[in-house]
């Protein structure tokens, strides 16, 4: 490997779609083109040059010589990368000087940095588009009862449940105010919910105003707070869904008269069917029950009721042969490391007025102190949800895989645990 001034005869480098990571034992290249990858050990004299290879003055260009390709690892490193795509070895002659190559780093369409913030004029470039995409609005709650087994749920996921431990209603002026606001933005996607959203005093007059400004929404709702009347009314527009939850054990004459009334009513493609699951017996029926029933939209929802932790490691933990059989694009990779896929650009109000990015963490703000932008600032540089990823929670930070896992969910807060797989077993 080279290390003085005089120029090398070879250059290695690699192409800007490989992505590297490395811990104490090995060292993982992967093709986000392919998918193929590879690993060699971290010790070895191709475990060093690969380290070359990530340093910043390098940027994936690094030095070889003669004596480095006699040995058997490196020349195995050069192969691979050359028979999966990855890179070349070249000779000095190829290049007059040291080659000119581009990293693979990620980057936002506008940056978004305390400096540009400092500066008015360059605050003005910054595209808050690329930050802000769903809101999820809990606009009442009948008091929590922490006892009841699915008061914890909406940490979990999206759902009808209480988040508040008292009575609060979110107040309609300070929705319509907030909805302004975010008009002037790219929403793709509202989630309405809360303990019983039918019987939020003013219902109809928020579909009015949410309907008017043409976002997609969906209602959250349980199976025992269905009415026909009113999911007519909300259905007249072309933009709403209805997401109906069910819990175990199945009420199915309950469950069957909703079938019916879609079926009569042509709406059956407009709900999506979530089924909560928390142990293998409820996931074996709603199995069952979407198979038999043909659901075009149905979704499972695994829930953690702080004793099952067995069924979790059942269904939702992952292998390390599940995580290697992933295969992330380039995109997917940047995104994975630099942004939390999960939280990222989404915000959730309480029937109290509290602003989360995710409910399992602190406040974001309150409706009706801080704007959009204000909201969006906040939580890019002083919060943790959005900016969550494997390389900033222990054991994935030290993992060679943590850019081919999914990001950090509520589960793993929840649980403690940030590692639902069997590589730091």
């Amino acid at each position: 490997m080279h290390s003085g001034k005089k120029e090398p005869e070879y250059w290695l480098f690699l192409e800007p779609y490989v992505h590297v990571s490395l811990n104490k034992d090995s060292v993982l290249f992967y093709n986000s083109l392919s998918g193929e990858r590879f690993e060699i050990e971290s010790e070895s004299r191709a475990g060093r040059l690969s380290r070359e290879l990530l340093l910043p003055e390098n940027g994936y260009v690094a030095g070889v010589e003669t004596g480095d390709l006699n040995d058997d690892g490196v020349k195995e490193l050069v192969r691979k990368l050359r028979d999966l795509f990855m890179g070349e070895l070249l000779k000095r002659e190829w290049s007059t000087g040291k080659p000119v190559n581009i990293l693979p780093e990620p980057h936002f369409k506008s940056l978004f940095t305390k400096e540009m913030l400092a500066k008015p004029e360059a605050k003005d470039l910054i595209d808050f588009d690329n930050y802000i995409h769903e809101i999820v609005f809990y606009i009442n709650s009948s008091g929590r009862d922490r006892s009841r087994k699915f008061s914890a749920a909406p940490k979990q996921f999206v759902f009808p449940g209480d988040t508040l431990d008292r009575p609060a209603e979110l107040p309609l002026n300070k929705i319509e105010a907030f909805i302004q606001d975010i008009i002037r933005f790219k929403i793709t996607h509202l989630h309405v919910s809360g303990s019983d959203i039918f019987h939020y005093s003013e219902f109809e007059a928020l579909d009015k105003i949410i309907t008017r400004t043409g976002i997609p929404v969906t209602y959250n709702l349980t199976a025992a707070q269905y009415d026909p009347v009113v999911a007519g009314i909300l259905l007249n527009n072309r933009a709403a869904r209805l997401s109906v939850h069910f819990t175990f054990p199945l009420n199915t004459g309950e469950f069957n008269s909703l079938l019916t009334e879609l079926t009569e009513k042509n709406w059956f493609k407009r709900v999506d069917f979530h089924f909560l699951v928390s142990s293998q017996e409820e996931l074996a029926a709603a199995r069952e029950v979407i198979s038999a029933t043909g659901l075009p939209h149905a979704y499972l929802s695994p829930f953690y009721t702080g004793d099952n932790f067995d069924f979790f490691r059942d269904a939702i933990f992952i292998t390390k042969e599940d995580i290697l059989a992933s295969t992330p694009s380039q995109n997917q990779v940047y995104s994975r490391i630099s942004v939390n896929e999960s939280d990222f650009g989404r915000f959730i109000i309480l029937p109290d007025g509290i602003i989360y990015a995710n409910l399992n963490d602190p406040p974001a703000g309150e409706l009706g102190s801080q704007r959009l932008e204000e909201l969006i600032v906040k939580e890019m540089l002083e919060g943790v949800s959005w900016t969550r990823t494997r390389k900033s929670v222990a054991p994935c930070s030290r993992c060679l895989y943590y850019f081919l896992c999914p990001p950090v969910s509520s589960y793993e807060l929840i649980m403690k645990r940030f590692n639902f797989c069997d590589v730091f077993e």
